[in-house]
């Protein structure tokens, strides 16, 4: 028989909560949560039938799921930061590119970027310009009289 620990009770200390009033934030769980739950299960559970190894296995398991989650997670963040970066690098730039449908390239000075379920796009006026179809980027050169 398994001791069952209220999440609330054990997690209401936690900075999460001491930090935050956003619902969403509150209700999110890590890794510190979970280790203090598995800890607090340990000691109070019942010696007359203590946590059954496969029990204990599963929830390590669990642990070990949430931590690699995590770490994945973090090397998305990273490498949508570095990609941005990448972009943001064109801003003050002209770019060149061939809409779709058309024969003739079109010019424009990136004035932004922006991001939209996982692909980037230049702002060149009112349009969102696809990375992808951009020939050509080059410095401004303005002529001084």
């Amino acid at each position: 028989m398994s001791t069952w620990v209220d999440v609330n009770t054990v997690s209401k200390n936690n900075s999460i909560y001491n930090n935050t009033n956003s619902f969403e934030q509150k209700s999110i769980l890590g890794k510190d949560d979970f280790l203090r739950i598995l800890v607090t299960q340990l000691s109070n559970q019942d010696p007359s039938s203590p946590l059954q190894d496969k029990d204990f296995i599963a929830q390590l398991a669990t642990f070990s799921s949430l931590e690699q989650m995590t770490n994945l997670n973090k090397s998305f963040e990273k490498f949508a930061s570095s990609q941005m970066n990448q972009y943001t690098a064109a801003i003050g730039k002209e770019i060149s590119w061939t809409p779709p449908g058309n024969t003739s390239p079109v010019s424009g000075v990136v004035t932004g970027i922006s991001s939209q379920d996982g692909n980037y796009f230049y702002i060149v006026g009112n349009e969102k310009v696809p990375t992808e179809i951009v020939t050509e980027i080059k410095q401004v050169i303005t002529e001084s009289k």
